[in-house]
């Protein structure tokens, strides 16, 4: 069985990264990662 891991995302540049290594990390591997951008600003449109 897949189990999908749904992430939203609002502002969370600096925690995405070990958000998704921390699932990544886990002992069951049938995994499907969606990390939803949930109507934050990305980095560079702050640029």
């Amino acid at each position: 069985m897949k189990v999908s891991v749904i992430i939203p995302a609002y502002n969370a540049e600096k925690w995405i990264e070990r958000c998704v290594q921390s699932i990544i990390k886990q002992t069951y591997k049938n995994l499907e990662i969606i990390v939803l951008n949930d109507g934050s600003r990305w980095y560079h449109e702050y640029s």
